[in-house]
């Protein structure tokens, strides 16, 4: 065999060998992009269950709502059940920015965030503690969840029509 012809076999080997690297490389990346959104999803999923099962914080939110006194302990135990809510909600929607979530998939749940800015003690607390957060994720409940356009103020407006002393429509 000639140098010319062993050379070309061995250029058509490299060619096959680099289409094999790419297949390979995309099939790692569509998994590793579908892990992260399970893994986005997941924590999500968690996060809910930290709200939604857990009845001690949600006589909380609902003590808060009535405008009910809360002891320390109690302010204390809502403090850090928000500050947990909402740095999850930070985290989904840095995952959210970065592509591993989708924006329908975060929309989905941000009814969560719009739930727990309704009590009027939280949204005390994020005036105070907002700072904590992200300028980007700070933006996005300024607009999506206390703007007066946003469905959390109209459903305030809605439930201080009915009852003023429910919802505090501050």
């Amino acid at each position: 065999m000639e140098w010319d012809a062993l050379g070309a076999v061995a250029e058509l080997m490299g060619a096959i060998a680099v289409l094999i690297t790419v297949g390979y490389l995309a099939v790692q990346i569509r998994q590793n992009t579908r892990s992260s959104e399970r893994s986005g999803l997941s924590y999500l999923r968690d996060l809910h269950l930290l709200t939604e099962h857990n009845e001690q914080y949600n006589v909380l939110v609902l003590k808060s709502l009535r405008k009910e006194t809360l002891t320390p302990e109690e302010r204390l135990l809502m403090v850090e059940r928000f500050y947990t809510i909402m740095k999850g909600f930070e985290v989904l929607w840095l995952q959210q920015q970065l592509g591993s979530v989708s924006r329908d998939q975060f929309d989905l749940h941000i009814d969560l965030a719009r739930w727990a800015l309704s009590a009027p003690a939280c949204r005390r607390m994020w005036s105070q503690m907002s700072s904590i957060y992200s300028p980007g994720f700070q933006d996005l409940i300024a607009k999506e969840v206390l703007s007066e356009d946003s469905p959390i103020s109209r459903m305030t407006k809605a439930f201080s029509a009915i009852d003023p002393d429910w919802v505090d429509a501050a």
